[in-house]
């Protein structure tokens, strides 16, 4: 049975229980002719026609609902995302520049704050936060952490690939908590990296950093890029193969 949590003329938000759980789902009504299902980073999001006769010979909510059973059947881990556990004291974060534990302390303030003492990060958190607002806050505070005390070490490291493959100017780096992509490059020479990187092994981070390296002579995805990436990590493929299904478990 579904259970519709919000409804407009536009939007239709529902769990759909899949063994001893259940997976959200929004449903978008558009200007379209066809059907598309994706996984989102929050819920499966189901795109539809936006006219009233779209139901009149299948009903495209159900089809949804049936796919993500069955997805969910033959491949539990892709919906791992939306099972989350929220980060909780004494759980540690293996990195391959350090093993980091965490404390979380509630308090009286009105935000989270952390600091970071030699192998452990101390937060503090408002009392009266829920589990929802623990879950969403607490991992962004764990990443500014992160991104702090693995700067210079991820910094080394992509001077290090850079001077051994590509002799390019680097004018800086820096961290964001980015679910969508796993770095990016600036025209100016900047490049940027998902904390989410710190949890991974260090070939997957070196892929990483030559992928972004890469883009600063050619910044697409054309065949003089994969050239380049190629011509400094061979085995590239492989890496991008173990981000894509290993993606859910690089989390704060």
């Amino acid at each position: 049975m579904l259970h519709r949590k919000k409804s407009t003329s536009a939007v239709t938000r529902m769990d759909v229980p899949v063994a001893h759980a259940s997976v959200p789902m929004v449903v978008y009504r558009e200007r379209r002719t066809n059907w598309r299902i994706s996984l989102g980073q929050k819920s499966v999001n189901l795109r539809i026609p936006d006219r009233k006769n779209w139901f009149d010979k299948d009903d495209p909510i159900q089809w949804a609902v049936n796919w993500i059973q069955e997805k969910y059947r033959k491949e539990p881990n892709l919906f791992r995302r939306y099972f989350l556990e929220i980060p909780y004291s004494g759980k540690k974060y293996q990195t391959v520049f350090g093993t980091y534990e965490l404390q979380l302390e509630p308090s009286s303030g009105k935000s989270a704050r952390g600091v970071v003492s030699g192998e452990q990060f101390f937060i503090k958190y408002p009392a009266n936060w829920d589990e929802a607002t623990l879950g969403d806050a607490l991992p962004k505070v764990i990443s500014g952490l992160m991104a702090k005390v693995l700067h210079d070490p991820f910094l080394e490291r992509v001077l290090d690939l850079n001077n051994l493959h590509f002799g390019y100017l680097v004018e800086g780096i820096a961290f964001r908590y980015n679910k969508s992509n796993w770095g990016s490059c600036s025209f100016s020479g900047n490049l940027t990296f998902s904390t989410r990187l710190f949890l991974a092994p260090l070939d997957v981070i070196d892929y990483v950093i030559i992928h972004e390296l890469a883009h600063l002579e050619q910044h697409n995805h054309s065949p003089a890029f994969w050239k380049l990436v190629r011509g400094a990590m061979p085995d590239f493929k492989e890496k991008t193969k173990w981000l894509k299904k290993n993606r859910d478990y690089l989390y704060y």
